[in-house]
């Protein structure tokens, strides 16, 4: 598996949980919920960030992160509007990605001033595995929800690729 099969891999099945979080009342997207964000929406919205800072900030050395906040964004239309932005610039970065970038140096700065230092490619395995996780942390609550989660394997999906 290459990271841009698993970059799609993950869209789709980010695409079948939006379907299920737009069925959620908004009062239920933003319940504090003790998540590790909180509630379902800033658990999402924390998925696109991840995306985002490391890939559009971290990786060309733009800082840190992103400076949107989860108080920024106040339902399912704020949070798709924001994945819609983060889809296009990982899109247009996949467009023109080398070889060679995949070495490229990615820093992540630590609370002490130093920074952890990465490959893009390390990078692009990180990003997917680390949203994934988060699925799972959102099916857990659909579930103490009485809610089916939306699972759609890999397995499933390399099926439906082929």
């Amino acid at each position: 598996m290459d990271y841009l099969e698993l970059f799609d891999y993950f869209k789709k099945a980010r695409a079948k949980l939006v379907e299920s979080l737009e069925k959620l009342t908004n009062d239920e997207f933003i319940k504090n919920r003790g998540l590790s964000f909180d509630s379902i929406k800033d658990v999402i919205t924390h998925t696109i960030m991840v995306e985002d800072n490391w890939l559009h900030y971290r990786f060309p050395g733009l800082g840190a992160g992103t400076d949107r906040k989860f108080q920024d964004f106040k339902n399912i239309t704020d949070v798709k509007r924001y994945m819609s932005e983060v889809d296009a610039k990982t899109s247009k970065l996949f467009e023109k990605l080398t070889e060679g970038d995949l070495q490229k140096q990615v820093k992540r700065p630590l609370p002490n001033g130093g920074a952890a230092v990465y490959s893009l490619a390390q990078v692009l395995y990180h990003v997917p595995i680390e949203v994934i996780y988060h699925y799972g942390e959102i099916f857990a609550e659909f579930w103490k929800m009485n809610i089916d989660a939306p699972y759609y394997s890999y397995l499933d999906y390399s099926k439906q690729k082929a």
